[in-house]
């Protein structure tokens, strides 16, 4: 193969990697990493010393000026790489976010998706967590589309909660983080209640929408004139299938139901007594 050829090759290869790299996890790891910089550098002593930070950045640029390209390049290496932890450290304390925010409490988050849970149970006598994986596949694939945005939107929110954790544990250090870190969660906080409220509308709508769909792709056919209710006690029987052949169950009380990020199936907890 042409070396020309091979050259291109990696040198795209490399530019998309980077690219990626500085998108998803570098730029606000940089930021981060930044913050760390001046707590290290001012303390809680002399948090607001413009004149303190001014002299250890020229100090700074001072010692770059004499140092090898080398150790300048090691340095930046490992700059970036103590901002791709940061970053991966608050993708996976996302996942924390996500759990506090979408407990079974009332008030937070998850509210939102149990209400429509509820309004999908007593309308339609169906369970959403049964029904989903069969409405994810007869959805058309714009609808799909739109689900998957607000999911992820939803969890690029938690990331952003995540965000402001990690800025208020370096306000221990620095107490201006803490104000940051403050700020950035209440605005993951808004995103995420934003976006939650825009994903249960659009799952009502798809069950609204694509129940006659789904029974019709299990060869089930009500008649046109029967309500909501009909259709979805037709249809139940078969979406608990794989309950039938156990001995009967106890019972069990309607369980909490997580936005899909395909066809998911999740199992749930009781749903809250009041709205």
């Amino acid at each position: 193969m042409d070396n020309a050829v091979v050259t291109g090759f990696l040198a795209g290869l490399g530019g998309k990697v980077v690219e990626r790299w500085l998108s998803l996890l570098t730029l606000p790891g940089c930021l981060f990493v930044g913050a760390a910089w001046v707590a290290s550098a001012l303390g809680q002593s002399r948090a607001t010393d413009r004149k303190l930070l001014a002299d250890t950045v020229a100090g700074w640029y001072e010692g770059a000026q004499e140092a090898r390209p080398g150790t300048l390049a090691a340095v930046a290496a490992g700059l970036l790489l103590l901002a791709a932890l940061a970053a991966l450290t608050a993708r996976m304390t996302g996942q924390v976010v996500m759990l506090l925010w979408f407990a079974r409490r009332p008030g937070l988050l998850g509210r939102h998706m149990r209400a429509v849970e509820q309004r999908v149970s007593d309308y339609y006598q169906i369970d959403l967590e049964m029904l989903w994986p069969r409405l994810w596949l007869v959805l058309a694939p714009p609808a799909r589309k739109e689900l998957r945005t607000v999911i992820t939107a939803v969890e690029s929110a938690t990331v952003v909660g995540a965000w402001g954790l990690c800025y208020l544990v370096l306000g221990s250090w620095w107490w201006p983080a803490a104000v940051i870190g403050a700020v950035v969660l209440a605005a993951g906080w808004v995103l995420a209640r934003q976006h939650t409220v825009e994903l249960a509308a659009l799952v009502e709508g798809a069950v609204d929408v694509g129940l006659r769909p789904v029974a019709r792709s299990l060869g089930i056919t009500p008649p046109p004139a029967a309500s909501p209710a009909e259709v979805g006690l037709r249809l139940a029987p078969v979406l608990h299938k794989r309950l039938a052949d156990a001995s009967p169950p106890s019972a069990p009380g309607p369980e909490r139901w997580q936005a899909p990020s395909g066809p998911p199936v999740r199992r749930r907890g009781p749903a809250p007594d009041g709205p």
